[in-house]
């Protein structure tokens, strides 16, 4: 067999590509090394026929020399994510590849002979362990970074910090400017230069700050990306490096990102934002409380609700009233406030003063449905479906005030007196009378008893009937 899995790879028992392998391996590799590396791992992968399980036949279905195909697996082995176990016979094992891929492999003594020699020269009273040299190469070989240019890195570094300096600071310095696209001698040395040109300006924002540090190489990274990538001025950086309580650099970098994603740039226009984010915070903290509920995140509940309520043009003033009558009607959430927010809105209900206007209504129609209930004998309060019933009497039955309180003066001492206004309401209703002179003159039912026994048979209705019966309660109803 001529490619396989380790015994850790096969464990997993899938066919899967790393991501590791194809963000720290596969863009600097050659191309048919990639195809090699891929084949082979498909095959290793599955229960293929040993026939074609060879470098011969690898390279035949790849249509390249079994020569190029050997150079693929001995690139990767030094890359460490294969091992070549023999030549004669070939046999190549596939490895885990993972973050710690680079840690495992094996460097030329002599590949970094030179870098070594320098690296000495620059610490001339420092005893470099094998350890530090292992980072060096790895951070090397890892972000591809030429060893001149990790060079300049140190010499920046010491300059910096003093010979003193650490080789962690020294590899987050450098593995920073890879990720920029530093990664030759040239664009190194061009990124630092760059850098101590921000020395003088990046001292006054760390001053803002309150802080009396020197300048970093991750605070000139930062610099640079908030005037030369999101356009801030020196002015502007420095004005919200004031607003920082703590956090530093990265608070601050976090405040300017913001900023930018909400399109402000002038720190006229960035005062205002949080002038009205400050706001929205407090009116939704109160109107969180005045229904009696808390939550530590209130941006969902700003984007979601509070800025669609002020978008249909209610105040502040106004929601806390809302909020107020939802607390007292036993309204306690969000959901709630919003359908009853929605409700004032389709009432065209938007002001303080509208607000009054139509609780003040609603207030004097409970009077009249309160003397109502007083007139029959009822002492209970108020609620929605005496409200209903009344509506019903006087809006849609067209009864006069008189003949409601005569109807209830009738009902006193029944057993269920709303029930009984309704039947004698109805009744009056269906034979015309509107006024209490003819309620007089109209002598009315009393609710006939409930009949019990077998005999009776119910009426049925046809199809037709019920439909004319609903399609009418519809047309009343509008």
């Amino acid at each position: 067999m001529y490619v396989k899995l380790s015994k850790e790879a096969a464990a997993d028992g899938k066919i899967q590509i790393d991501n590791a392998f194809i963000v720290d391996f596969m863009p600097f590799a050659p191309e048919n090394y990639v195809k090699v590396y891929l084949y082979g791992l498909s095959l290793a992968c599955t229960s293929a026929d040993e026939g074609i399980n060879t470098p011969e036949e690898i390279a035949k279905r790849l249509n390249l020399d079994p020569a190029a195909v050997s150079e693929a697996f001995s690139y990767w082995s030094g890359c460490g994510v294969v091992n070549v176990l023999s030549t004669t016979p070939a046999s190549v094992e596939y490895l885990p590849v993972n973050k710690n891929t680079f840690a495992l492999r094996k460097f030329s003594k002599t590949k970094y002979k030179d870098f070594n020699d320098q690296l000495h020269a620059m610490f001339p009273g420092r005893n470099i362990l094998p350890g530090e040299y292992n980072e060096y190469y790895s951070v090397m070989e890892e972000m591809h970074i030429e060893p001149a240019a990790l060079l300049a890195v140190i010499a920046y570094s010491i300059r910096l910090k003093g010979e003193s300096v650490t080789y962690p600071y020294i590899l987050a310095v450098a593995r920073n400017l890879a990720r920029q696209g530093c990664l030759t001698y040239e664009r190194v040395s061009e990124q630092l230069s760059e850098f101590d040109l921000y020395d003088k300006d990046l001292m006054a924002v760390l001053k803002s700050l309150g802080s009396r540090k020197s300048p970093s190489p991750e605070d000139k990274t930062l610099f640079k990306k908030w005037t030369k990538t999101l356009g801030f001025t020196l002015e502007t950086i420095i004005q919200v490096a004031k607003t920082v309580k703590r956090g530093g650099t990265e608070r601050l970098d976090a405040l300017l990102t913001k900023y930018y994603e909400n399109h402000l740039y002038s720190y006229p226009e960035i005062e205002q934002f949080n002038k009205n984010r400050d706001r929205l915070y407090a009116l939704t903290k109160e109107l969180n409380r005045r229904i009696g509920v808390y939550y530590e995140q209130l941006d969902f509940i700003i984007e979601t609700y509070v800025t669609k309520w002020l978008g249909y043009g209610f105040d502040d003033d106004t929601l806390l009233l809302i909020a107020d009558y939802c607390f007292r009607r036993n309204i306690r959430t969000l959901e709630g406030l919003n359908e009853t927010v929605e409700k004032f809105y389709r009432q065209g209900l938007l002001t303080e003063e509208s607000i009054n206007s139509f609780m003040t209504e609603a207030m004097q129609r409970d009077r009249l449905v309160r003397e109502t209930l007083d007139r029959a004998g009822v002492t209970r309060p108020v609620n929605s479906r005496d409200r209903d019933a009344y509506r019903t009497w006087t809006y849609t039955w067209k009864m006069d005030r008189d003949t409601v309180l005569y109807a209830a003066s009738l009902a006193s001492g029944n057993v269920n007196p709303v029930a009984y206004m309704n039947s004698v309401l109805a009744a009056w209703h269906g034979a015309g009378v509107t006024s209490l002179e003819e309620a007089k003159k109209y002598k009315p039912v009393s609710p006939a008893a409930p009949q019990t026994g077998t005999n009776k048979v119910a009426k049925t209705y046809t199809s037709e009937q019920l439909n004319a019966m609903f399609d009418n309660l519809e047309y009343e109803d509008l």
